[in-house]
């Protein structure tokens, strides 16, 4: 069994071009994995120390999310409806990020075009890379 790292709200980073409001998706990267993470989960008790739960996140390993992000940045973004971070358009403009993989928690980000193309800069912009 794979023991995974715990994340705080404080080690997520959102893309420069994202919204200062939150509304934002969020990355956090240590131990060799990655999550992701919609601020607009956050409540008025939420601190930099929050740990998140895994009903919160989306996990992918870091050679997945950047075997993904290499997708985004060759131009193949359609390529990322099938691959390990799933990202598909909903009928009302909307944007579901699930993992790939099926998960036992059935996590679900949701996020608006405006929030997809910040994220989707940064990736461009290789913000989200490992250090």
């Amino acid at each position: 069994m794979t023991l995974l790292p715990a994340f705080t709200v404080g080690e997520f980073r959102k893309a420069a071009r994202s919204s200062p409001n939150q509304n934002c998706v969020r990355i956090a990267r240590k131990q060799g994995w990655t999550a992701v993470w919609d601020d607009k989960l956050r409540t008025t008790e939420t601190t930099a120390d929050t740990p998140l739960t895994d009903s919160e996140l989306l996990l992918l390993t870091d050679v997945q999310f950047d075997g993904y992000q290499t997708a985004v940045r060759a131009g193949n973004e359609s390529a990322t409806d099938d691959g390990p971070l799933s990202i598909v358009r909903r009928a009302d403009g909307m944007y579901v990020f699930r993992t790939a993989a099926p998960s036992s928690t059935g996590v679900e980000l949701i996020f608006d075009q405006d929030e997809l193309d910040a994220f989707h800069d940064g990736v461009h912009n290789h913000e989200f890379d490992t250090v």
